[in-house]
């Protein structure tokens, strides 16, 4: 299970990485055409086959009061033919939606909802979901979420693939079509559910013939100070 830290940039550009990464559609952090390059950490183009993805330790091992602005992170890798961890995977696919959860178990509306295709080439500061590079190196799927004048209960964040109408089909800076490999997500970070590890505060679940997960927190009343 990887550990994250809580504090990683959006300008990816801060920190180098230090693991090889599959770029599913051939285009980088920047929105441009990667080269694929073999040296390590190696530049991959191409589908990604049995992905494994883990919610940030962060999030999971930790209990939240309302008004605490919570980072969320998600990483994806592909696992070796052997079960070890291979690349990191980076798709324009990637969705992110927060909303709460209600006592049936519906969904209430959306809080907040973005995809990494809509924030690619937007111009100026936006609150478009993002990938970014942390500090260790590691790629990840980040979002700060602020929970100031929200209720106590319980959340659901919900993370999933999708290629969708914020997903172009001509890339806005070169011209050149975009193809999307097929990112097949068919397992979760075995630690993200064994209270082994800790006490678990976020509940994770998954709907991998969708290629999505959720992991749901429940947000406690603050005593004091601002909401």
């Amino acid at each position: 299970m990887v550990v994250l830290s809580m504090y990683a940039l959006q300008a990816t550009a801060e920190y180098a990485l230090t693991e090889s990464v599959i770029y599913t559609e051939g285009i980088g952090f920047d929105g441009m055409e990667v080269t694929p390059d073999a040296a390590y950490p190696a530049t991959i183009v191409g589908s990604a086959t049995n992905v494994v993805l883990d919610w940030s330790d962060d999030i999971i091992f930790h209990q939240f009061p309302v008004g605490q602005k919570i980072r969320t992170e998600v990483v994806l890798h592909q696992v070796n033919d052997d079960g070890s961890i291979g690349p990191a995977v980076y798709t324009m696919t990637a969705h992110l939606k927060i909303a709460k959860l209600n006592n049936d178990g519906s969904l209430g509306p959306a809080l907040y909802e973005s995809s990494i295709a809509q924030g690619l080439w937007a111009d100026g500061n936006n609150d478009f979901y993002t990938a970014e590079v942390n500090e260790l190196g590691l790629l990840l799927y980040g979002y700060n979420w602020e929970t100031r004048g929200l209720s106590a209960g319980t959340y659901r964040l919900l993370f999933w693939l999708e290629v969708d109408e914020d997903c172009p089909a001509v890339n806005p800076f070169s011209g050149l079509p975009i193809a999307y490999y097929p990112v097949d997500i068919t397992q979760g970070a075995p630690g993200d559910t064994d209270p082994n590890a800790g006490t678990i505060f976020g509940v994770v679940g998954y709907d991998l013939a969708n290629n999505m997960s959720w992991l749901d927190i429940t947000l406690t009343a603050k005593s004091s100070g601002r909401k």
